[in-house]
């Protein structure tokens, strides 16, 4: 099945969303963990995505410990609090 048929929740469309893969950012306990390659359905009008509930518990049990298969990672973290408004 290549498109899903139901109105999106946030911008309200009637255009059916499409399969695609993304990448997804998840934090647990202080841990960042990035997912790569996900099945996502995703709006083609606001990119809003939505995850079946089995690829949704894959990432569940991904993060209860570091798979053997996960690379470490480079990033910066800041904040904006101060900079915005």
């Amino acid at each position: 099945m290549s498109e899903r048929s139901y109105p999106c929740e946030f911008c309200d469309t009637d255009q059916p969303q499409q399969r695609k893969r993304v990448t997804v950012t998840r934090q647990r306990g202080g841990q960042w963990f990035i997912f790569e390659d996900v099945p996502a359905w995703v709006c083609p009008n606001c990119g809003h995505r939505y995850f079946d509930a089995d690829v949704l518990e894959a990432m569940e049990n991904r993060m209860k410990a570091t798979p053997s298969d996960a690379r470490a990672v480079t990033a910066w973290a800041m904040s904006l609090s101060e900079k915005a408004g």
